[in-house]
């Protein structure tokens, strides 16, 4: 492949690209993949110096496994896999109580149409994803801010389908609760609470730009 052609090559051909001898296509998938990678290891840590070491460690992690990846499954997947390995390895560093949640970091990544409160709201969100479980909040990131199916998020996690909607079920749940001691607000979704099913609902997705968040009540407590 000649250099000329790597700004229009996928991603799994500049990573075949790289592993067959040229160094420059890991350089150009990396530049490419630069911003998915900072967002995500953001998303997942909640603090930029840690999500900027998360993407060391990923860039690091790509170079290492380039020549692992056989197309068995699909490269976004892949990747997903490996930020998130390197983002809870870095996790794992900190006492949770050390790292601050850099809820203005999230602005980088509004529209410019995006209202102030909403921007806010959003901020108020990603405070409280923190506070969560760490494996239900890589649930949650995966199947409801990155759109990621259920299967390809248990694909990601290595874990049962199962347990991916068990953790975001859960997660959601949790995420109810913070957020009705930050703001009370975001955690009211339809009128009254209540979602036509019976169950709750937060107002979380509508300022993340999401699909609405329902949590369903559990017989016998759970």
């Amino acid at each position: 492949m000649l250099e000329l052609s790597f700004e229009h090559a996928s991603d799994e051909e500049l990573l075949a690209a790289y592993v067959s001898g040229h160094p420059r296509a890991l350089e150009a998938l990396l530049i490419r993949r630069r911003d998915f990678i900072w967002s995500l290891s953001l998303k997942f840590l909640g603090n930029a110096t840690l999500a900027e070491e998360a993407m060391q460690e990923a860039s690091i992690a790509l170079f290492k496994r380039a020549h692992q990846f056989k197309g068995d499954s699909k490269f976004t997947t892949w990747m997903y896999q490996i930020v998130h390995n390197c983002a809870m390895d870095v996790a794992r560093k900190y006492r949770k109580g050390d790292v601050n949640v850099d809820v203005d970091q999230y602005t980088e990544t509004f529209s410019v149409e995006d209202q102030s409160e909403e921007i806010t709201s959003r901020q108020t969100v990603m405070k409280a994803l923190m506070e969560i479980d760490p494996d239900q909040r890589a649930a949650l990131v995966l199947v409801i801010m990155e759109g990621l199916s259920v299967e390809e998020a248990s694909e990601t996690l290595g874990v049962p389908a199962g347990t991916i909607k068990s953790r975001c079920s859960r997660g959601k749940a949790a995420l109810a609760a913070i957020l009705s001691e930050l703001d009370p607000r975001l955690s009211q979704g339809s009128p009254g609470g209540k979602t036509s099913g019976g169950g709750n609902q937060t107002a979380a997705p509508s300022v993340l730009g999401t699909e609405n968040l329902e949590v369903e009540k559990k017989e016998g407590g759970q």
